[in-house]
């Protein structure tokens, strides 16, 4: 009797220490330490589908899909709505870090307002302006970043 719970305790101090380890695909490692299940929704081993639907378990192997991918080249959206009143979303896009400013001139070049002027990481942004102190008319913003501008033209109607 002795003998098996001695050789039940050096059984759990093994599974205590046993790790399993998962690689996303940036390379990105995670530890998952022994007793821990997983669940996915669906597990792949050896190119080869292990489980589909609510899989729960200790992979060996785990392929995702990159839902998120970063901007291939600055861009910048047309407003949206458009005419508006008295907010709209205006959206650009980075592929790189960069010093950004993003700013509302008036027909005459005047600046109205600045909406961004500060260094952002690559990815997709959306910043709204809210025009309920200024007139009805027509308005430019305008995206700079790493030596690029980009102007669009929009207006607001009350």
């Amino acid at each position: 009797m002795k003998i098996k719970v001695f050789l039940l305790v050096i059984f759990s101090v093994i599974v205590i220490n046993a790790q399993s380890l998962i690689t996303l695909g940036n390379g990105t490692a995670l530890e998952i330490g022994a007793g821990a299940d997983v669940c996915a929704d669906s597990i792949t081993g050896n190119g080869q589908l292990a489980g589909s639907g609510t899989v729960c378990g200790n992979p060996t192997d785990v392929e995702t899909e990159n839902e998120f991918s970063l901007p291939k080249e600055f861009e910048l959206a047309q407003n949206y709505p458009n005419p508006f009143n008295p907010s709209t979303i205006i959206e650009y896009q980075l592929p790189k870090g960069s010093n950004i400013s993003l700013k509302i001139y008036d027909i005459l070049g005047n600046e109205v307002i600045t909406l961004v002027n500060e260094y952002k990481d690559a990815g997709i942004y959306a910043v709204k302006f809210n025009a309920i102190s200024i007139s009805s008319g027509i308005y430019f913003y305008k995206l700079q970043a790493d030596n690029k501008t980009f102007i669009r033209k929009m207006s607001v109607i009350k």
